[in-house]
């Protein structure tokens, strides 16, 4: 799973002696998951699942779902909170009998519009269903006890609409964390599950960190990428040259050091070299994925 983290252009370098070798720790850039047209920065958001509805749920995790929905929305919020072009508005918390056969009716799509015109805004993000479960996991230990080990996971299934009712995306934002352990008793036979209905604060986190990963979709990010250089005093200057962000000026040194008589030294300066050319084209990808993303925000905004 890629680790969302703010963009640093100057890619950073980290080095860790490891026997004869380094590792370095860099940064991979990615353009949005969600590509959005130039003129798309003002956002409604509506809960289009009604969670009083279906029968699986029953009326003490009600207060579960909703807390889920109003996590969603707030990590949302938070997630958009950084872009000052962006204009985030919530038109429904909780939009009634909206089933999903009716969101699959072409009728709806005068929903989308009527919403979307009604708040002024150019895309709708739509929360269509909700999914909260736990997964069970046995462990048995050296003295034959027996532990159920719960897990509690939130899918929020969600659509993005441009103002004309067109679904430019779907996708599903999840989030999952250990949530408690009880006994076990007959090896698993007899447990004791955990009640959803006094999980809402647990979910609610859950649901609030899917938000942020959701609303981090349509903005450039970031993986952490370890890769590793031989070391060793042959290579002492390079490896200096590389942890110090002189990528050039490393580049000479490690060609020459590939036609060396040694096989060995030439086989890793090859490796060496790769490498290096693996960081500044990261970094030459970071700057062009950012430029790009900026120009067309630019062009929103004048538009």
């Amino acid at each position: 799973m890629k680790t969302r983290i703010p963009v640093l252009i100057g890619a950073v370098v980290l080095m860790f002696a490891v026997s004869c070798s380094t590792v370095i720790q860099t940064q991979k850039t990615y353009p949005p998951e969600i590509l959005l047209p130039a003129d798309t920065n003002r956002i409604v958001f509506v809960n289009f699942f009604d969670y009083t509805v279906p029968e699986y749920i029953k009326d003490n995790q009600e207060i579960t779902y909703m807390k889920s929905v109003r996590g969603f929305m707030g990590g949302l919020k938070a997630g958009l909170s950084t872009d000052p072009t962006v204009r985030f508005t919530v038109a429904d918390t909780l939009s009634r009998r909206k089933t999903v056969t009716l969101m699959q009716d072409s009728s709806f799509r005068d929903t989308i519009i009527a919403v979307c015109s009604r708040y002024n805004a150019n895309l709708m993000i739509a929360l269509d269903s909700i999914q909260i479960w736990l997964d069970e996991d046995l462990i048995t230990d050296e003295d034959n006890s027996t532990t159920s080990e719960y897990y509690l996971n939130s899918a929020n299934y969600v659509t993005l609409y441009s103002a004309d009712g067109t679904d430019i995306d779907r996708s599903i934002a999840k989030r999952s964390k250990f949530y408690k352990s009880r006994p076990a008793f007959f090896l698993g036979l007899l447990t004791f599950t955990p009640s959803l209905g006094k999980a809402a604060n647990d979910v609610a986190g859950l649901s609030e960190g899917a938000g942020r990963d959701y609303a981090g979709r349509f903005y450039p990010f970031t993986e952490n990428v370890s890769l590793e250089l031989y070391s060793g005093k042959v290579f002492e200057a390079t490896n200096s040259l590389i942890a110090s962000g002189k990528y050039v000026e490393a580049v000479e040194p490690l060609r020459q050091l590939t036609s060396s008589p040694d096989i060995k030294i030439a086989r890793k300066a090859d490796h060496n070299l790769s490498v290096l050319y693996e960081i500044m084209e990261n970094r030459r990808s970071a700057e062009r994925i950012q430029s790009e993303f900026n120009k067309n925000k630019a062009i929103g905004n004048r538009q």
